[in-house]
């Protein structure tokens, strides 16, 4: 009993060790940062900043607030070293109408303040957001495209389909008043007159959205091809199991907005692990760019294939080395090769293909009108979906013990799933350790009886000692 106590222990101390080893390489939340702005809101800072890092903004659902976008991204932020503002409405939803004043000139103040202060790189500013946090997503995409280079809402409406004032998303469940791009855009352009790029979109949206958002989405697509000039829309690859995705691009055939739509899928999308997708099409797990443009040359200029070429009169080994492939053979020639040229200086940044899962609460848009008491902390689920659940976890480890503990050892281990937290086994089996206890029996008897026999036997052979 006690060399197990003193084991229990050792594995205590390592385990208490390797959490707080653990610990250190996550990034920590700033509840209620000095942004300075007519909203609160909150910062996340990850253990090891890019060198030059990216800010997204994380918007919560109605009903939310700042802490209910805690954990949507953090572990890619710590992966990839961005900055991450929760802002917090301070009321039952934003107010995403299109206008750069109030709940969307106040996000935007807490973007400069990351910049100013954190040293955040204003090329590479990005949101993305549910339900109501959808909404301000696409305002801010429409309004802000001088700060904004992405985003991605889950689900939104168009920037203006938002009624100025509004705080309880009054036009929840009805239809939009047009599907026409220049209506949306005009829009959009008095509210900021922009002649550069806009930035890029991705949109989510079930396909029985209870509050009509579904009906919105070709007024949103109609809106963001308008302003950025896109073409019609193409079926898209590499959406998640159950999505159907189209694709929409620009004249130099990059793509600019991404729709989303599952069949049968309700409003409520914060259990559907989007993180991954929407940080990989807005390009956050890239050291540089945004939504598939980069703004330096991946690979180097030329590769090592480069200037002279090699054999050839002026060529070059190969346009462009793209992550290391060796240049082309090509004949003598502006523009051609000589011999192949050279592999490319250095692989390219690989694009992780296996992303985590994100994690966070559940939540979404109230019903309309309805007026809901703000909550200062982790709120309740405000949809009638039922929450994410959590599988059972599996792995290597001990196996759970037996109905019995045994006298002649240790319970045995191997591969299968983790112990269950109850037992069918009675206090006496010591929590599964082989440990022999006062009441427990020695190889099937009894210390009584095994006294008795030696008395016994020693009073018989006194006897015959005597006869």
């Amino acid at each position: 009993m006690l060399r197990f106590r003193h084991y229990a222990a050792s594995a205590l101390t390592v385990n208490v060790a390797l959490l707080h080893a653990s610990g250190a390489w996550a990034g920590s939340w700033e509840n209620g940062a000095a942004f300075g702005a007519s909203l609160q809101g909150d910062l996340y800072t990850p253990d090891t900043l890019a060198e030059s890092p990216a800010i997204l903004v994380a918007l919560h659902y109605c009903t939310g607030n700042s802490g209910s976008a805690h954990g949507w991204f953090d572990s890619y932020a710590d992966q990839h070293g961005f900055y991450i503002i929760a802002p917090d409405a301070g009321k039952q939803c934003f107010e995403s109408s299109a206008s750069r004043s109030g709940d969307p000139a106040a996000i935007v103040d807490m973007v400069k303040y990351v910049i100013d202060e954190k040293g955040g790189n204003a090329d590479r500013v990005f949101a993305a957001g549910f339900s109501s946090g959808g909404c301000m997503t696409n305002t801010l995409l429409a309004i802000y495209p001088d700060v904004f280079k992405g985003g991605s809402a889950m689900p939104g409406f168009t920037a203006g389909g938002w009624p100025t004032g509004d705080t309880t998303c009054t036009r929840c469940g009805s239809s939009p008043p047009s599907s026409d791009g220049q209506y949306w855009g005009d829009i959009a352009r008095d509210a900021f007159a922009w002649d550069g790029k806009y930035p890029c979109a991705q949109q989510w949206v079930g396909g029985s959205d209870e509050y009509n958002f579904q009906g919105w989405l070709p007024a949103v697509a109609a809106q963001f091809q308008n302003l950025g000039g896109l073409g019609d829309g193409m079926p898209g690859e590499g959406a998640p199991s159950g999505w159907e995705r189209t694709e929409y691009k620009d004249a130099d055939g990059n793509v600019r907005l991404q729709t989303n739509v599952k069949a049968g899928q309700a409003h409520d999308l914060t259990g559907q692990n989007l993180a991954g997708p929407v940080v990989s099409f807005l390009g956050l797990d890239q050291p540089s760019g945004a939504c598939g443009i980069a703004d330096t040359v991946v690979g180097g200029e030329g590769g090592m294939g480069g200037a002279s070429g090699m054999g050839g009169a002026s060529g070059t080994g190969g346009t462009i080395g793209m992550g290391g492939a060796a240049g082309p053979t090509g004949s003598t020639g502006a523009g051609g090769t000589g011999a192949t040229g050279a592999t490319g200086a250095g692989p390219g940044p690989a694009i992780p293909t296996n992303m985590p899962p994100s994690t966070g609460g559940t939540g979404g848009i109230s019903a309309p009108g309805t007026p809901t008491t703000v909550n200062t902390g982790n709120p309740a689920p405000s949809d009638s979906s039922p929450a994410p659940t959590t599988p059972t976890p599996t792995g290597t480890g001990p196996a759970a013990p037996g109905p019995t503990a045994s006298a002649t050892g240790p319970a045995p281990t191997g591969t299968g799933t983790a112990m269950p937290t109850s037992s069918t086994d009675d206090s006496s089996d010591d929590g599964g350790c082989g440990c022999v206890t006062a009441g427990h029996s020695a190889g099937g008897a009894s210390f009584a009886g095994l006294l008795a026999a030696a008395l016994g036997a020693a009073f018989l052979n006194r006897r015959r000692q005597r006869g």
